[in-house]
């Protein structure tokens, strides 16, 4: 851990040593990766709470190689997806009207940013171009609307919501 307090409590289980960061924490990652599927080839690797910043670049090189899945992008924006499907159903409307939702995501982390790209690719799926399913979305974080005016603090994934 980082924190300070943690470090100097006794009563602290974890490990006493500052996080490893940067190129050796992703190689440290690597190895892992590397060992786990070598000594298990057919493994389901899940990787679960894994900081914003890190989540989608791990997600982005593992996935086409092996068999992985991020829970905060992938299994949050899934589980909303079949709340959103549900709905629709309830609603008896046929699932085709997803590509008429308004869709206001409040937190833009790896979960929220998961949620929205969901929704974007069923909207896509059924029938609208991704220009026209982006335009259906509001991404809100601590400092407000997400925007074009503020692309310089977004990563890669919160760009593509931009307003």
């Amino acid at each position: 851990t980082n924190n300070e307090s943690l470090l100097r409590d006794p009563l602290y289980r974890g490990y006493r040593q500052p996080r490893v960061t940067g190129d050796r924490y992703y190689a440290l990652v690597d190895e892992f990766v590397r060992a786990v599927f070598s000594r298990f080839p057919n493994v389901l690797l899940q990787w679960e709470d894994f900081s914003s910043d890190k989540a989608s670049n791990l997600l982005a090189k593992y996935r086409e190689n092996y068999l992985c899945f991020n829970d905060d992008i992938q299994g949050t924006g899934a589980t909303v997806l079949a709340g959103v499907l549900g709905a629709l159903r309830l609603q008896r409307r046929p699932p085709e009207d997803i590509r008429s939702l308004r869709v206001a995501v409040v937190g833009a982390g790896s979960a929220g940013i998961g949620v929205a790209q969901a929704l974007h690719m069923a909207m896509q799926q059924a029938g609208l171009s991704a220009k026209a399913a982006y335009s259906n979305f509001y991404i809100l974080d601590q400092d407000g609307l997400q925007s074009k005016a503020r692309f310089s603090s977004l990563t890669e994934e919160q760009m593509a919501f931009a307003r």
